[in-house]
This record gives C-alpha cells, sequence and structure tokens, in this order.
C-alpha cells in the first residue's frame, strides 16, 4: 500500500496543501513539523504513514493526543473505515490494555495521552514495536506543560526510548513555539511544513461591547441574522466564553429567545456532557455554548457561526476556536465581542504566575482587537511573520475601515479615561487614615470571627462585602459586619498592620498569614472535632462496590461515580435501567458498565 492508497483508504481522493510534504517525509524516517490551520487536514498526515507502515509489516503509529473525547472520535471514525485503532485511556478496559500492549502490531494507530506514556511500564512494551510516534495538538507542550499537565514536556522521552521518528502537528504554533516543541521532543533536523492561514470562505470581525448582558443580547442578535438556532438544517453555531458559570447563564438567554441550544464545560457530568455533544451532533441543538472544554477536534462542516462572548486567553487559542467554522469551505462569520473586563477575567485564570507566552499571546489578542488592519493578514502574521498576504476584503477593517477605527480610538479613549480615573482614586484612597474610633471597629470585627482570617477578608468584611470565602466562614454574621462602609480597602489594611505593630491584634499562620486576638484561643481545627456518622445501609454498599470496583479497574474511586451520585442513588432508588439514566452522572457508557451491580444493590438494600 502506498501513500496515495492509504490516503483513499481514509475516504479522501486529494492530498490537502502541505499534506502530501508531510506524508513523504515521515515515510522517509524523517522527524516532521506540521503547522497546519484548523481544518487543514494535520491528522491526515500522520494517519496516512500510518497505514502506509502497518501495511509493510512495520507495526504501528502511536499517537499522543491531549483530550480523552477527541482519541475517542478519531478511533471512532478510523473504525468505521475499516482501520484497526484503539485508544488508551483511563476508561479503556484492562483486558483491552493489556491486549493491545502484548501485541501492539494488531492495530495500525494506537492513541495514548501523555499520562499513559509517563508509564515507564508502557514505553517498555512499545519499545522496539512501533513506526512512528506522532504528538497531536503539540501546542500543549507549551500551553500545559509548565505547570498543568506537566507529562507533557516529558515527551522527549518517547524518541529517546522507542527509537523512532516523531511528527509533531498542531494548528497553533508561533515560531517561538515551533522551536520549544521541537526541542522539548529532541526532534533532529525535522522538515517543518506550514500551510497557509488564508480562509477565504471566513470573515473575521471584532465587535467592541460593555457588559456581559450586552453580549449575550448580541449573541442573540447574531445567531438571528444568520437564521441558526432554530431550524437544524441551516447549520451550526458554537458560542465561547471563559468561564462555565458564563456558559450555562449564556445558554439559558438562548433558551428563552427561542433558540435551541446546549452548553458544555468540564465541569459538567461525563453523562452530561455526552448528550449535550451528541445534541449539538446530531442537530437536536445546533447551537453550543462552551469553554475550552468543547471542540479540540470537532469535526463537524456546516458551523455557520463562532462567537466569542469573551475573550480568549490568547490569540492562538481565538485562532484555533473560531477557525472550526466553515470547515466545508461554505462561507461562514468569526466574530469576537470584547469587553474591558476581559481583561481581569484572563488575569485571574492566568494566576499570579502566568507561562510567558501565554502573557504574549493575550498581548497579541489585544493587538488584534484593537487593530485596524485587515484581520487575516494579523492572524497569518502570527504564525507566518514572513508570510505576503492581500488584505482579504471579507473582515470588518476590509468593509468598513473608518468605522473601525474610530471605534477603537472611543474604547481606547474611554479605557484611557478609566485607568487615569482609578489612578485618582487610589491616590486618595492612600491619603485616608482612620479615627481611633475606627480603629476599634477593626478590633471588635476580628474578636467576633470565628476563626482567624487573612486581612484582605477582614477589610472586605468591615466594608460589607460578599465574598463566596467570607461567606463561607461566616463573615456576614459578624455583628459588626459593615461597620466600615466607604472607607477604601487600602486604609482598612494599613490600620490592620499598624494593629498587628501595636499587638492590639496578633498574627497567625506562617504560610497563609491571618489576624486574631492576642492570648485568644483558636477554636479546634475541624478534625479535632466528632467525626460524622458513618454510612449505613444501601451507601455503606455503594461505597464499598465502588471501592472494589476502582481497585479491579486501577481508578481512583470517583472515576467510577463520584459521592453526589451515589447519594442521588440511595436518595432514587431507582428500580430500572431507565430510572437509573435520569439521575445525573449516568450516562450510557457507565449504564452499559455498572446498571446490573447498582440495580442488585438497591434490590438487596430496601429502604
Amino acid at each position: 500500500m502506498d501513500a496515495v492508497d492509504a490516503l483513499r483508504a481514509l475516504g479522501h481522493e486529494r492530498f490537502r496543501p502541505g499534506q502530501r510534504e508531510a506524508v513523504e517525509a515521515s515515510l522517509a524516517g524523517r522527524d516532521v513539523q506540521i503547522l497546519l490551520p484548523t481544518g487543514g487536514g494535520k491528522s491526515g498526515c500522520y494517519q496516512v504513514p500510518a497505514l502506509a507502515l502497518h501495511a509493510a509489516g512495520r507495526g504501528p503509529t502511536l499517537v499522543v493526543s491531549p483530550l480523552v473525547a477527541l482519541m475517542d472520535d478519531q478511533v471512532s471514525a478510523l473504525r468505521a473505515r475499516g482501520v484497526a485503532a484503539v485508544a488508551l485511556h483511563r476508561s479503556t478496559p484492562w483486558r483491552t490494555r493489556d491486549r493491545v500492549l502484548a501485541d501492539p502490531s494488531s492495530q495500525v494507530l494506537i492513541y495514548a495521552s501523555p499520562e499513559r506514556l509517563s508509564s515507564a511500564a508502557v514505553r517498555r512494551k512499545l519499545a522496539g514495536r512501533v513506526a512512528r510516534v506522532a504528538v497531536d495538538e503539540a501546542h500543549c507542550i507549551s500551553e500545559w506543560g509548565h505547570d498543568f499537565r506537566p507529562e507533557y514536556r516529558e515527551l522527549g522521552v518517547l524518541k529517546e526510548e522507542l527509537g523512532v521518528p516523531v511528527l509533531a502537528a498542531t494548528a497553533t504554533a508561533t515560531p517561538r513555539v515551533m522551536e520549544e516543541i521541537a526541542a522539548s521532543l529532541g526532534l533532529v533536523a525535522p522538515v517543518v511544513v506550514r500551510g497557509r492561514f488564508e480562509r477565504p470562505n471566513l470573515a473575521w470581525s471584532v465587535e467592541q461591547l460593555r457588559g456581559d448582558a450586552a453580549r449575550a443580547e448580541r449573541v442573540v442578535a447574531l445567531l438571528r441574522e444568520a437564521g441558526l438556532g432554530t431550524d437544524p438544517g441551516a447549520g451550526r453555531a458554537v458560542v465561547y466564553v471563559a468561564t462555565r458559570t458564563r456558559a450555562k447563564r449564556v445558554a439559558q438567554v438562548l433558551k428563552k429567545a427561542g433558540i435551541l441550544a446546549g452548553f458544555y464545560h468540564a465541569g459538567r457530568t461525563s453523562g452530561a456532557r455526552e448528550k449535550a455533544q451528541e445534541a449539538f451532533a446530531e442537530g437536536d441543538r445546533p447551537v453550543m455554548v462552551a469553554t475550552t472544554a468543547f471542540g479540540m477536534g470537532i469535526d463537524q462542516p456546516d458551523v455557520r457561526l463562532v462567537v466569542h462572548a469573551e475573550a480568549p486567553g490568547t490569540l492562538e487559542s481565538y485562532v484555533q476556536q473560531a477557525g472550526r467554522a466553515g470547515r466545508d469551505g461554505e462561507p461562514a462569520r468569526c466574530v469576537l465581542l470584547a469587553a474591558p473586563q476581559d481583561a481581569v477575567t484572563q488575569a485571574r485564570l492566568r494566576g499570579d504566575t502566568p507561562h510567558p507566552g501565554t502573557v504574549e499571546g493575550w498581548d497579541a489578542l489585544q493587538d488584534y482587537v484593537f487593530g485596524t488592519r485587515c484581520r487575516e493578514r494579523a492572524v497569518v502574521a502570527r504564525f507566518d511573520p514572513e508570510a505576503e498576504t492581500a488584505p482579504c476584503g471579507r473582515c470588518d477593517v476590509c468593509r468598513d475601515a473608518e468605522r473601525v477605527t474610530g471605534e477603537v480610538a472611543r474604547v481606547r479613549g474611554e479605557l484611557r479615561k478609566s485607568a487615569q480615573a482609578k489612578a485618582a482614586k487610589a491616590e486618595r484612597d492612600r491619603a485616608v487614615t482612620l479615627t481611633d474610633e475606627q480603629r476599634d471597629e477593626v478590633v471588635a470585627f476580628v474578636e467576633g470571627l470565628r476563626k482567624p482570617l487573612g486581612k484582605r477578608l477582614v477589610a472586605q468584611g468591615l466594608r460589607g462585602g460578599r465574598s463566596q470565602r467570607g461567606v463561607r466562614w461566616g463573615v456576614p454574621d459578624n455583628p459588626r459586619f459593615g461597620a466600615l462602609r466607604g472607607v477604601p480597602e487600602v486604609a482598612i489594611l494599613g490600620a490592620l498592620d499598624e494593629l498587628l505593630a501595636e499587638g492590639r491584634l496578633a498574627a497567625k499562620g506562617k504560610k497563609y498569614p491571618t489576624v486574631w486576638i492576642p492570648e485568644k484561643r483558636v477554636r479546634p481545627p475541624r478534625s479535632e472535632r466528632p467525626a460524622k456518622a458513618a454510612p449505613t445501609g444501601l451507601a455503606a454498599a455503594l461505597r464499598a462496590w465502588r471501592t472494589k470496583e476502582a481497585r479491579r479497574r486501577r481508578w481512583k474511586p470517583y472515576q467510577v461515580f463520584p459521592d453526589a451520585t451515589l447519594q442521588a442513588i440511595v436518595e432514587e432508588r431507582p428500580g430500572t435501567v431507565a430510572e437509573l439514566m435520569a439521575i445525573p452522572g449516568i450516562g450510557p457508557s457507565r449504564v452499559a458498565k455498572f446498571s446490573q451491580a447498582l440495580l442488585t444493590l438497591v434490590s438487596d438494600h430496601p429502604a
């Protein structure tokens, strides 16, 4: 089987731009780096060589993939074509895993997560028995590997231990990230294949809005303008948001407007996510509101509109997500609804010590948002600075440069005035000092606390603030709650430092400093309090069964079922498979595995 035969076996008649070069380099035994836009055919660059090499008796290709859903989707598509493929992840039955590792040659492609390949035992079983290694979504090495999923930074061991050429594929990587990928994977003189990032069927645009409500209303208007969301046959749309809370809220707004919408984020149960994705794929709910947890590897050709109701973290993320529109080549829109509060949201999501590449990516996104040149040219320049491209003629800048320039100038002026006002207020706040009576209120507030708290929580409580953490520790129940409303927080923090120095308050804790009353006894920690009563009856039986099942499958107990699902079974006491599936957290795959055992336990433990 040659490369062309392999391509046809996968259901394609011709190579897409860049694919032939990548396939030929891989078959020649070279390391390869691929940068192709979303929808550019990255998976074909390693699937075609995999078929040809396996037919020649060279063994399977090992594919490193970041998400379980992405692996399962690709494996299902390959099997539908008659290609032997398997995914090794936490939900793979141990018998299947052991069979594949005992005889890898039975598969054409073996998909695995970085965490699975961090096992030296797994690598030993694959050493000398695979033809190639392909790292899909390779930008995750830079984007996730530094802290979120450090196993990505260890993938270089694959080339060293398996001793085969490596192919790295991504749709979003700047020249700096491409260099980081090559160094991390230990690639030797790789053949670099860069596709063109122009998408002639996409119309890019940015709209400047203030407030979440205004953006949600604009999403409704955009969907109606495109004729999407009410007729499943008209095409699909994806609405991206930054947080889980916003995903649910925006979906509720769309539903109230009569739009068939679902929502997807990593915090939902696996069953709920499966149902949402299935409804989207089948057209029952053709609009999906989602965080970044949805979409990596999504292959729906008729997405006519991608709206970002909040700015994502980087320009790379934006291009990858928005690029899922129009994969069938038909016209589609990519709209970014930007607002000043996006900067606050993304700073919080980045954390205190963000990776420099993430900060750089956010700055690049801001240049895009406030840009006054062709949007497509800005996108292309980010990934291929040396590319020469003409204005696209489709984006908002090309269509009405004067309006966009005026809008950018207006928003920049508002932001400048806002920054000046904040700076002036901060200067006024720093000049405020508390009176003796107000200082007494601070001490009285600390006296009324249930336990030592950090200075900022104390200041927020005195000012009447109701943060989530403050409510959890009973701050609003303090008799002096809100006693210093209107007093600047910085002034209260300064007073706390003075009171600590004077000895009227005492510091507690080292890693997380808190304030307390000197010599006052602290209530015993939770571990010293009487333990809750142990579960009995069905609750105890379910927990014992879960522990045994987790050990048998080498899972964590929560991977079988979380506590909330077990408690729901105790309360609902389902007697049929249908009643079992109605419980949140129990989807079709869990029913197939566990329904018989669960229904037996319920039957054996009547209320």
